[in-house]
Formats: structure tokens, C-alpha cells, sequence
């Protein structure tokens, strides 16, 4: 029995209940859900990925059970997009991925138009900004209440509170082990004919009796830590730019963008881009003004060529709190960590290398916690692109996370997610 208190959630009149009370609340309604002994098809994880195969397969008619370790599913949904919810691109494509061709099976002809009949049918609407798909509301929330909705509608039993601990095959089933959390951690078991997979964090762990191989996971599309410089004084500064990774002294990487200085590195679109390769000491350059060549820069610094400028004078370029910043470090001689000798330059030369070259070495990625992606997870050559089955453990299924498939910023991981999880949840419905 649930040992959740009578008043569980409930705050002071006219107070928001503080995280403590929310959490009771939740739980306390985790608690009403019933779990049967037995389902055609059972998710684990009920985040982005893990609601789209649950639609997709209890409208396919299989009787469907999603087991989700937070106090409620679809939680993860509500921080993408600052809250906004960029839940696609018009640029959906195989390309932006880690893994372009076993994405690209998984894809088919027409993900993008698949997505959005998905969600039309959802009874969702959305608006374009600059390539991104968002909902009409702009709200996170109603992208996951239309899901909650919808899945609830299919006949699908959402049981949130409840990670699962271990998935072991039982003869053509599988018995999977989970926890209660509103009943001091009880465990407590149920069968499923089928099993999607949809969760990044503990996918090792609660398969590991299955004896499928996981890569090492991190977390990507997160801001870069670098060594400590003067750069911190640009703390709270954006500019557009075009960003370049080293590796040693061989570029891989560039993109334009923007950046968001901060006093422990960088951040940013283009950065959370970046972190998906980065790694620690490699050099960042940063070209503050990608739109104009050197020398304009030295038309506007020094036309005469004294050597020296005058303070504001690239002003109109960039943001003026960065050009004073950089002027000052450009007449002190500060090269940054890419010079390894000092050189003659004029203070003129220095702050055009600057204002193309801003130099950052890198200490790896940071704020683990507001990262948007795991990178990693079950491999990918263990699974069949088209249907996401396991190919020595049938009726087992992946999606989402738990797969080894990142994406850019953008909508791209969370298509992947969509796109992915409708392919796994039909496929196990029909196995």
C-alpha cells in the first residue's frame, strides 16, 4: 500500500506548494495508477522518445505500459527550449547526426513530414522562426500535455515513480524489475511480451543481464569550460560569430553563431554545438567580426599605420563593452594562450588578431546538469535501423536516448526522439 500522507501536495491558501509538497502531490497520484501483471509492450522511460512509442504502439492496438523513473512523464520535456520547445527543423536531415546512415534507415523518406502528422493529429499547432518549429503556444508544456493526452486517450497506462531496476528474458517474454517510489522503494515486478527502451540514464544497468553493449556516455550540447584569462571581463556578453575548434594544430570544427561569454568559459548555440566534439586543451578561436576582413579592421584601427588606435574606434562593430576590453589587453601585449613566443607586433595588429582570433583553450565541457543530450548509450550495429529491434534479442527495442545517435542544437535530438520512438512503438506492437 502506498504510504503517501492523506494531505500530500496540498499548500497554505493563496501559497504556491513548495517542491517538497509538489513532490508528495505527485507521488500521491503515481500511487492511484495500477500496474497490471502482464502488457504486449512496456516502455521504460517516459520522456520525449518514450510517449511517442507508447502512442504509437497502444493505437496499433497493443495493450501498453510506460514506466517512467521521475514523479511524472514527461517532465524532461518542459526544460527544451528554454521552455520553448524547438520540437523540429525544416533542416531535418541524416547529416546532423553522429550517426548519419543508421539515423537515416531509422528516418525513411519523410521524417519531417511525419513529425508534424504526428502532432497535427495531436491536435498541436505550431509556427516557424528562423528554420525551427516551435509550438503555437510557445510552451513547452503543451507539447507534453498534448502527449500525456493523447497517450492516455490510446488506452496506454502511464506509471511515473517507478525506475525500473532490471529487464531479464523469461522464456518469448520479458520480466522487468521496478521500484515504487511513493512505497519507500518497494519493488515489485511485471511481464511484457515487448520492451522499448526509452531512457538514456541507467540503460547499462537494467540491461546488463541482456548482455548488450553500451558506449561511454557524457553529456554534449553544454557550455565550455576554458583556462583561466583576462576573457573573463567579457562575462554576460553575446556576439555573433564565427567559432573554429583545434585539435592541436589541425582545425576540425567551425560554425557561426552565437556565443554567450562567461567568466568560466563559453556558451551558446554555437558552443553547445561545439561540445559535441570538444575536448580538453583544445584551442577555441573565436572571429568576433566575421563579416568584415583585416583590412577594412585596419582601416577602421589604423589607416595611417602608427601602430596605436584610438579607443572606440571598432565601436561600430562589435559590442563596445568587448572593444574596450580587447584594447586594453591589445596595448598590454596579452596574445592569449596560442602564442607561444611573444612577438613584435604594433598594439593596432594585436587588436585586429583579437577582434578575428579571440583565443580559448579549452578544460572540456561544464554544467553537466543543464545539458540537453547524453552522448553514448546501447550501439547502434546491435540494432536493426528500420524497426530499432535488437538483433539478437527479439522483441526488444530502442529509441531516443538510449541509442547511440546525437544531434546539433535546434530541434534535431528531439526529432530524433519523436521520429524514433514512433518507429520502435509501432514495430513492437506489431511483432
Amino acid at each position: 500500500m502506498a504510504r503517501v500522507g492523506s494531505h500530500a501536495g496540498k499548500a497554505r491558501s493563496g501559497k504556491r506548494p513548495s517542491r517538497a509538497q509538489e513532490r508528495e502531490r505527485l507521488l500521491a497520484r503515481a500511487a492511484e495508477v495500477t500496474v497490471d501483471e502482464r502488457y504486449d509492450v512496456a516502455v521504460i522511460g517516459g520522456g520525449a522518445a518514450g510517449l511517442a512509442a507508447a502512442i504509437s504502439s497502444a493505437e496499433a492496438g497493443a495493450k501498453t505500459l510506460v514506466l517512467e523513473s521521475a514523479p511524472e512523464c514527461g517532465r524532461s520535456i518542459l526544460a527544451t527550449g528554454n521552455g520553448r520547445c524547438n520540437f523540429s527543423t525544416v533542416e531535418l536531415g541524416a547529416e546532423r547526426f553522429n550517426d548519419p546512415e543508421f539515423v537515416g534507415q531509422a528516418f525513411g523518406d519523410d521524417p519531417l513530414g511525419d513529425i508534424l502528422n504526428f502532432f497535427r493529429d495531436s491536435n498541436m499547432r505550431w509556427a516557424l522562426e528562423d528554420g525551427r518549429l516551435y509550438p503555437l503556444s510557445r510552451r513547452a508544456a503543451s507539447v507534453r500535455n498534448v502527449l500525456l493526452r493523447r497517450a492516455r486517450e490510446a488506452g496506454a497506462t502511464l506509471a511515473p515513480a517507478r525506475p525500473v531496476t532490471s529487464v531479464e528474458r523469461d522464456g518469448k517474454s520479458f520480466s522487468l524489475a521496478f521500484e515504487q517510489l511513493f512505497d519507500e522503494g518497494h519493488k515489485t515486478r511485471t511481464r511484457a511480451g515487448r520492451v522499448v527502451v526509452a531512457t538514456g540514464g541507467g540503460t547499462a544497468e537494467a540491461l546488463g543481464p541482456l548482455g548488450l553493449e553500451v558506449t561511454e556516455t557524457r553529456k554534449v550540447l553544454c557550455p565550455i569550460a576554458c583556462e583561466d584569462s583576462p576573457l573573463a571581463a567579457l562575462d554576460g556578453c553575446r556576439a555573433q560569430v564565427r567559432a573554429q575548434l583545434s585539435h592541436g594544430m589541425f582545425p576540425c570544427w567551425s560554425e557561426r553563431g552565437e556565443v554567450l561569454f562567461r567568466s568560466y568559459g563559453l556558451s551558446g548555440i554555437v558552443i553547445f554545438n561545439m561540445s559535441r566534439e570538444v575536448l580538453a586543451g583544445d584551442l577555441v578561436t573565436i572571429d568576433l567580426v566575421p563579416d568584415v576582413n583585416a583590412s577594412e579592421l585596419r582601416q577602421m584601427i589604423d589607416p595611417f599605420m602608427h601602430g596605436d588606435f584610438e579607443d572606440g574606434c571598432v565601436d561600430g562593430v562589435v559590442d563596445p563593452k568587448i572593444a574596450s576590453v580587447l584594447g586594453s589587453l591589445a596595448r598590454s601585449g596579452w596574445q592569449g594562450p596560442s602564442a607561444e613566443d611573444p612577438t613584435d607586433e604594433s598594439a593596432s595588429e594585436r587588436l585586429i588578431g583579437l577582434l578575428k582570433g579571440l583565443p580559448f583553450r579549452t578544460l572540456g565541457t561544464t554544467d553537466a546538469s543543464s545539458a540537453q543530450v547524453t552522448r553514448g548509450g546501447l550501439k547502434n550495429d546491435q540494432f536493426d535501423a528500420t524497426t530499432l529491434e535488437a538483433l539478437r534479442i527479439p522483441g526488444l527495442f530502442a529509441c531516443g536516448e538510449a541509442l547511440d545517435v546525437d544531434g546539433a542544437c535546434g530541434g534535431y535530438n528531439l526529432s530524433w526522439a519523436w521520429k524514433s520512438g514512433m518507429v520502435a512503438g509501432s514495430a513492437a506492437a506489431q511483432a
